[in-house]
């Protein structure tokens, strides 16, 4: 009996318990949620990355943070229209090579980073912009989702020019000459 509110406890907070009971963020959550400048691994905070379209922010979340929540986040600290951006992360639940799609307002961040929440390592969730329609004059998305994406093996995937610092500096001269 004496660990029942833990129990407890552990069912309300289990992942698949947040979706439903996630309440949206307010204007006046929002405005006090502050970027970290260096982030450093914290084992009782988890933060997360918000990167691309001009923003390059870490910040704090809890458990129950939403993408709109991110997108409210985004309008007022950085005065992004959520209507020109998408906010792309892992297909499905966070793992290696998961690939990565479109996520609507109403995911639960630490739902869809799994691992990477519950070890409060850090997570990233990028921005992507969205084009205007010519014909409707509708924001439309320009990301394609991304399958499962398997690495190359590792021969594959580096050889020895890739650390030869002398052809690296010719290149560069090479490039800059041509510009």
């Amino acid at each position: 009996l004496a660990s029942t509110p833990r129990l407890w406890w552990s069912y309300l907070s289990a992942p698949h318990r947040l979706a439903a009971t996630a309440m949206p963020l307010s204007k006046d959550d929002v405005s006090g949620i502050e970027t970290v400048a260096h982030y450093t691994h914290d084992e009782d905070q988890a933060y997360l990355m918000l990167y691309g379209e001009g923003v390059f922010e870490t910040i704090p979340i809890e458990a129950d943070y939403t993408v709109g929540d991110m997108k409210l986040w985004l309008n007022f600290h950085k005065g992004k229209d959520p209507a020109e951006y998408d906010l792309v992360g892992p297909k499905g639940c966070w793992k290696m090579g998961a690939g990565s799609e479109v996520l609507g307002d109403e995911v639960v961040i630490s739902e869809v980073m799994g691992e990477r929440f519950e070890n409060k390592w850090l997570m990233q969730l990028s921005l992507f912009p969205k084009k205007k329609s010519e014909a409707s004059g509708q924001w439309e998305s320009t990301f394609e989702t991304i399958e499962e994406w398997v690495p190359p093996p590792p021969e594959e995937a580096w050889d020895e020019e890739d650390d030869d610092e002398e052809k690296w500096k010719k290149d560069v001269e090479k490039s800059e000459a041509d510009n």
